[in-house]
């Protein structure tokens, strides 16, 4: 008890500075230094967990202010649900218009739910014309999108007697949530994800690891192991972060704030990992 109350008495304070890290890493006319991320988002059960919450951080995570080439989120359904599957499929094809609308005005932050739904001037500091006919639109967008969620939600309630279907008409794999093959799909990469303006978004990857009758799982630890394999095959970052389905990305250069410790010439050798406060 004794020790846990030294940090409280001599607290340090670390200030960070984002134009020197941009200075260092990212020169004009030259490729970005900044280092990759993987970012790995844990859900379970749909139904306690909304869809639309995971997705607000999915989001959030899609538009960070961050080359989109170093970022890819991999979302880990531990319980292959066909319901977390679908409204995975549906935030990507929306984050095609929510994306390019947070970077071309500077949105803060960048999970809509959570930016649609604050009480606080959000004229402030905006100067382009179109801002208050883009919002609005936007923000009409948003809601449909929470209807399609809903309708996934509802739907989701009423099992099928011979399980879940898929539209290509084969079975569901995960319909046996206990005996199952693994399962990744990638929703947005660098071959078919772009946003509305054309430009590239980052990668979008669904995980649902094999699960087999009489061996351990581990749970929460067992599916970010499986995670640390998938992006090993398909991206390789040299830093993880590590998200729940209901924490999102506050602010939008988070990451760059990370790396400010992390790439740091003399300290970053020194450094092993970057706490964010809940």
């Amino acid at each position: 008890l004794l020790l846990d109350q030294f940090p409280k008495w001599f607290p340090i304070d670390r200030e960070t500075y984002l134009d020197r890290l941009s200075l260092r890493y990212e020169r004009e006319g030259e490729a970005s230094g900044l280092a990759a991320v993987d970012v790995f988002v844990s859900t379970v059960d749909p139904l306690k967990e909304p869809p639309l919450v995971t997705a607000n951080t999915v989001l959030s995570i899609l538009g960070v202010d961050y080359p989109v080439e170093k970022v890819s989120c991999y979302v880990s359904d531990d319980g292959a649900s066909m319901l977390t599957f679908e409204s995975l499929a549906e935030t990507a094809e929306f984050a095609r218009k929510w994306v390019p609308f947070c970077k071309r005005f500077a949105i803060e932050p960048r999970a809509p739910e959570l930016y649609f739904s604050r009480k606080v001037d959000y004229l402030k500091d905006k100067v382009q014309p179109t801002f208050v006919k883009e919002r609005r639109a936007m923000k009409r967008e948003y809601e449909e999108f929470k209807v399609r969620i809903n309708a996934l939600v509802a739907k989701a309630m009423k099992v099928p007697p011979e399980g879940w279907i898929m539209q290509d008409g084969t079975p569901w794999p995960g319909n046996n949530t206990r005996d199952h093959p693994g399962m990744i799909q990638v929703f947005l990469g660098h071959s078919g994800g772009h946003d509305a303006d054309g430009n590239e978004l980052p990668r979008l990857v669904y995980v649902s690891r094999e699960k087999r009758p009489g061996f351990q799982h581990h749970k929460k630890a067992g599916a970010m192991n499986a995670l640390i394999r998938v992006s090993a095959v398909l991206t390789n970052a040299p830093f993880m972060l590590n998200l729940d389905c209901d924490h999102y990305i506050n602010n939008s250069k988070a990451i760059r704030e990370a790396m400010c410790f992390l790439m740091d010439p003399q300290a970053g050798r020194k450094v092993c990992y970057v706490q964010f406060p809940q």
